[in-house]
């Protein structure tokens, strides 16, 4: 309410003339320049806590002691866009992945709202912010995993479109317009296949779009060697996809001439170690965007393991606290700057996105 008001008072104050409206600048600035962190509070045993004030925390920015001027107790709502990865590895499991998401509607509290987007080769919103259970169940249990084409498992169709499905979360879909505490969780093992996106064009959106993110990491590496190293003929053959050869080498060995040998003449050896270093390249991806983003990796050694990690990943988005601050330093230079919380409680510990990207210089007309 308090935010409101100001932005009220900026709007009413500013001078306004016959046959226009009030002049907004003011307004417009108070809004852009908010800077939002969703914190949350463990003790020393990792265990929540929820009574904290407004006074109980210190923000700093590039070390410099900011003023809080908004704060949400962990009681205000969440809206929560959940990624589902249905991709050809999850066939044979896709009836326990849509149990273990399920109970993760069931965990959270009834006013939290929560979206969905389905990937494999391709991304789909498959449903829009909603609180109705009822009706997010029905569109977790409408989807399938896709059939690969002339009988085999995996093919582009199958594929993994993780950053793509991450673009179309934190830029085309109603969650970049949400204000507020908000959430991506999303299910996957990371090793992209089929995405237009890239890595380094994701993890400046997902920084961007002040939400907090968390992974529910697969362990799908072994599954995807034993596929890698199956005769071609067999249909659970996989072959490595044209933009996983191009990582893999940009990554580990740029100048090799190894790249230009054809997919389907890889050697063995070579596919395994292909297959280790895209795993790597994962996992280290998903921890740069959990960290950045005040979020968190969990995780998941076997799909059995799924619900009791979403109630994990619930019960953390239970406990977090919204807080928000003018910075001091109020340049458009498009910096990064590093955001430090502080709670004056003894033997407490923050989690919290590190930083944010300034925004850039307004356009003048």
């Amino acid at each position: 309410m308090g935010l409101v008001a100001v932005a009220l008072a900026a709007a009413a104050a500013a001078p306004a003339q016959e046959g226009r409206p009030p002049d907004q600048d003011e307004t417009i600035k108070l809004k852009a320049d908010l800077v939002m962190v969703t914190a949350a509070v463990l003790d020393r045993d990792g265990r929540a806590i929820r009574s904290l004030k407004k006074e109980d925390f210190v923000v700093f920015e590039n070390g410099v002691e900011q003023k809080v001027s908004h704060f949400a107790p962990t009681e205000e709502p969440f809206t929560v866009m959940l990624l589902l990865d249905v991709s050809g590895s999850t066939r044979d499991d896709i009836a326990l992945i849509k149990r273990a998401a399920k109970k993760f509607l069931a965990e959270l509290r009834k006013d939290d709202r929560v979206g969905i987007i389905v990937f494999s080769g391709d991304v789909e919103l498959a449903a829009d912010f909603t609180s109705d259970r009822a009706a997010l169940e029905a569109a977790i249990d409408s989807e399938e995993p896709p059939q690969g084409d002339n009988g085999r498992r995996f093919t582009r169709k199958t594929g993994t479109s993780f950053y793509d499905a991450l673009f179309l979360a934190v830029e085309d879909s109603p969650l970049k317009r949400v204000e507020g505490r908000k959430a991506i969780v999303c299910m996957s093992d990371g090793v992209d296949s089929t995405s237009k996106s890239t890595y380094r064009e994701i993890a400046t959106l997902v920084e961007k779009s002040g939400a907090s993110v968390y992974f529910l990491e697969l362990n799908t590496e072994e599954a995807m060697i034993q596929g890698l190293l199956r005769d071609r003929k067999d249909a659970g053959y996989i072959n490595l996809s044209p933009g996983q050869i191009n990582r893999y080498y940009d990554e580990f060995d740029r100048d090799s001439t190894a790249r230009s040998v054809h997919r389907d003449l890889i050697p063995p050896e070579t596919r395994r170690d292909i297959a280790a270093g895209l795993y790597e390249i994962a996992r280290r991806d998903m921890r740069q965007m959990a960290e950045r983003a005040g979020g968190r990796v969990y995780p998941v050694s076997a799909l059995t393991d799924l619900a009791a990690v979403y109630k994990q990943v619930a019960d953390d988005l239970r406990s977090q606290y919204s807080i928000g601050y003018y910075p001091q330093n109020d340049a458009h230079d498009g910096r990064w700057r590093s955001v430090g919380i502080e709670v004056r409680r003894q033997g407490a510990s923050v989690r919290a996105r590190s930083g944010y990207w300034a925004p850039g210089r307004r356009n003048h007309r």
